[in-house]
């Protein structure tokens, strides 16, 4: 099984020096840190160190494309744009789940934007969400049915396509937000090639490869 390790380490540390590269076992990959994370929640954090991990563990609706700015689909396989450029609507892809087995859905990403855009949201006391105005040009988010989502902006927004595909768009699930509360930034789960395996403060993060990837099963078609 392999396994990407995630160490925190600080500048001054002589990374040759220490003793887990003589000993690091096959398909075990050690990745230096500057820092310590400050959460695994990629809507609370706004740190590029951060992100390295976060973008391992988790998708968002869309993806850059590989050496581009540009959106392509990842957990939404496809979207409409109204010709105002106010309504989005995604169809989510079937049968993804999260890392502790409960489905990505509309629901699912109905919760995650508003947690961090409405104030009177049961579980937006679990943040901060310091770039959550990455995404204030929502109005509303609308589960349609079961793998459909609907976006309503204020106005015509651009960068909306781009934004998701920002850390800050990553999906949650919601089932880990309600069972840690505050504490999901050091118990992150999400739909990734990674999932979360421990976090040993100071010392390092581990995460390992998740078996049941969506995009590893869609590959493995004819």
């Amino acid at each position: 099984m392999r396994k990407l390790i995630a160490a925190a380490i600080t500048a001054g540390s002589m990374l040759f020096a220490s003793p887990v590269f003589a000993q690091t076992p096959p398909n075990v990959l050690v990745v230096g840190q500057i820092a310590e994370p400050k959460s695994l929640d990629p809507h609370a954090v706004t740190a590029v160190n951060d992100f390295r991990i976060l973008m391992n563990v988790y998708d968002g609706l869309t993806r850059y494309k590989d050496g581009t700015l540009e959106p392509e689909p990842a957990l939404a396989e496809s979207w409409e744009i109204s010709d105002d450029g106010i309504t989005y609507t995604f169809k989510l892809r079937e049968g993804v789940t999260f890392h502790d087995g409960t489905p990505l859905n509309a629901e699912a990403v109905k919760f995650n934007f508003d947690r961090m855009l409405k104030e009177d949201h049961p579980y937006h006391d679990t943040g901060p969400f310091p770039l959550a105005f990455y995404f204030s040009s929502v109005d509303e988010v609308t589960a349609v049915d079961d793998l459909t989502v609907k976006f309503t902006l204020k106005e015509p927004f651009a960068p909306f396509l781009s934004n998701l595909s920002y850390p800050t768009g990553l999906i949650v699930s919601p089932e880990a937000v309600k069972e840690h509360g505050k504490d999901y930034g050091r118990n992150p789960v999400g739909t990734g090639a990674f999932r979360f395996e421990e976090w040993q403060a100071n010392s390092r993060v581990v995460i390992t490869r998740n078996e049941d990837y969506w995009m590893a099963r869609r590959r493995s078609r004819p």
